[in-house]
């Protein structure tokens, strides 16, 4: 038996969507037929019939969790991680079409063992990156000029991005890699999975959309391996995200502390 699964989704007023979406998750998570699971549904003050259509709904272990005022993406995984005791944990967003097929391909790197110098580590994170545009001649042109500058100046080839997410989405990304050590071409993904674990060791301190990115950039702080997995392609236009949150993380990122607290005197014992 795998392990088991909860998959979070938070809701801003999408009722319109809702039964639909939540169908066909839940039928994805039945054919993992080795592994328990369960969605909470984590409706974040929405004013739309949100609720009244959740509890019309007859969908096998769902749970639904209440904030009595919006708090953003963030707030929301914080609440349900809080009440979850699975080993994995996924979360999706509902403003772009994320496709449940592409959930086993998440899942398979989850535990995959690659070596790094004398070591094997387990991948213990994963996120989902959009696919479907193509990126502009201009700055198809200039991705390759830069490759070949970096395999001319440094001898080693730049990776070339699998994805194109619009140029602002990409600036925030070099950003990112920049200022926080975050490798992911498609940060703000709402499709990632995780080792319910390495929550135990961090708060998530961004209320709003800058949680995937905080995220990431404490799992790489601590040397957690991480991998990016190409969602199946989609022509919808990529949501904005908000970043109000970036200089609360950026100036004062928290972690639980695993080490004893050296300014309190040890017990002696009788």
């Amino acid at each position: 038996m795998s392990d088991a699964l909860t998959l979070i989704i938070p809701v801003a007023n999408g009722v319109d969507q809702l039964e639909r979406l939540l169908t066909a998750w839940s039928d994805r998570l039945r054919a993992e037929k080795d592994r328990d699971s369960e969605i909470v549904v984590v409706d974040d003050g929405t004013t739309d019939g949100t609720a009244t259509t959740l509890a019309s709904l007859y969908i096998p272990n769902l749970r639904v969790l209440t904030h009595s005022h919006p708090r953003g993406f963030g707030a929301c995984l914080r609440t349900a991680i809080e009440q979850t005791t699975n080993p994995i944990v996924a979360y999706i967003g509902t403003d772009y079409p994320y496709n449940p097929a592409d959930l086993p391909k998440l899942l398979s790197r989850l535990g995959k063992k690659v070596p790094i110098y004398d070591r094997e580590l387990a991948v213990e994170a994963v996120s989902g990156c959009r696919t479907g545009k193509t990126a502009p001649l201009f700055w198809r042109l200039v991705g390759r000029l830069y490759r070949t500058s970096s395999r001319i100046a440094l001898g080693v080839g730049a990776e070339k991005s699998p994805v194109w997410l619009g140029f602002p989405e990409h600036v925030r990304s070099w950003f990112l890699w920049l200022a926080m050590g975050v490798p992911l071409h498609d940060t703000h993904s709402c499709f990632k999975v995780f080792r319910r674990s390495l929550f135990d060791r961090f708060p998530i301190q961004s209320d709003g959309d800058f949680v995937h990115a905080e995220i990431f950039a404490k799992l790489t702080f601590l040397s957690v391996l991480i991998d990016e997995q190409e969602l199946t392609p989609k022509p919808e236009p990529i949501p904005h995200r908000a970043w109000w949150d970036f200089w609360t993380v950026f100036t004062d990122a928290k972690f639980h502390s695993v080490l004893p607290d050296l300014t309190k005197p040890a017990l002696s014992g009788a």
